[in-house]
């Protein structure tokens, strides 16, 4: 109870600093994202919400306002913050990856959004996104946009229940994308670690991994999938690893990622492939692709 005690005043002590630090962050994010620049770079909107920038083409996934976790974050202006969107990507309905009101928001802007089936009919009808400005993606139908080619695949986001055959969880889509010379892999939220599953697209520049190691299990010395884990990530054959989906503050203590878990993570993928970057990304950081 003491430990849990402890994990629960540390996570409100950050929040209570990213709540104060947003304006600037926020800022500055969109101000690098919107100039032009020769290097292709990612920033972590949240814990594993994303803007990029390859190629001078800006796209998203999963793009989220900090104010849906947070309540007490104040508004930006996001028509004109995010008006350079050429393309979302988005992969499934849990809440701290759709943003209903930010997509309601910025629907008649220019904008592609690339989204599942299984959340099309709730997504048009809660946003009135047009039919037209939408593409729903079917597993291994390249999407060739702005230079780049997408490749969607189904997520892992299913998990075994202890002492039964059923699973937990919902659909989601995962994504490789393409430009030039340089691949980089999203499977998105995984609950199962067997790359078997997944297509082979042989080696990437880089994964972006989202970290989860059981659940109910945050204050547990040994979480049980962190071996399990790190094997996934390095069968999906990555030149680099960008550790994400940490602090993400909408869950409990017992369920809650962050850079301690991701430093340990970190460590044993390095112990078991020295040729492997890992990279861990929190809000607001600037990823060099």
């Amino acid at each position: 109870m003491e430990r849990s005690t402890r994990r629960e005043q540390q996570i409100l002590g950050r929040q209570s600093e990213l709540v104060e630090g947003f304006p600037v962050l926020w800022s500055g994010m969109v101000r690098d994202w919107s100039q032009p620049g020769s290097e292709d770079r990612a920033w972590l909107m949240y814990s594993a919400n994303y803007l990029f920038r390859t190629n001078n083409v800006r796209w998203a996934i999963d793009p989220l306002r900090l104010n849906q976790r947070l309540p007490q974050v104040p508004n930006v202006d996001l028509v004109h913050d995010l008006g350079g969107l050429s393309f979302v990507l988005l992969t499934h309905r849990h809440s701290d990856h759709l943003d209903f009101e930010l997509i309601r928001t910025l629907k008649d802007l220019p904008i592609l959004w690339v989204v599942p089936g299984a959340i099309l009919q709730e997504v048009m009808s809660k946003t009135g996104l047009p039919a037209d400005q939408i593409i729903i993606p079917g597993p291994g139908q390249c999407i060739d946009r702005c230079g780049m080619r997408i490749t969607p695949f189904t997520g892992l986001h299913w998990e075994k229940q202890p002492d039964s055959e059923s699973l937990r969880g919902i659909p989601a889509m995962a994504y490789l994308v393409e430009v030039k010379n340089k691949r980089w892999l999203f499977p998105g939220d995984t609950r199962t670690y067997e790359a078997s599953q997944l297509p082979s697209f042989g080696p990437v520049d880089c994964l972006f991994a989202h970290l989860w190691l059981g659940r109910g299990c945050a204050l547990q010395d040994e979480p049980p999938l962190l071996e399990a884990f790190c094997r996934f990530c390095l069968d999906l054959q990555p030149r680099q690893i960008i550790l994400t989906h940490l602090q993400e503050f909408g869950r409990d203590v017992n369920d809650y990622w962050d850079e301690h878990h991701a430093g340990r993570v970190r460590s044993r993928i390095l112990e078991m492939s020295q040729g492997v970057s890992v990279r861990v990304a929190m809000v607001g950081d600037a990823i060099p692709l």
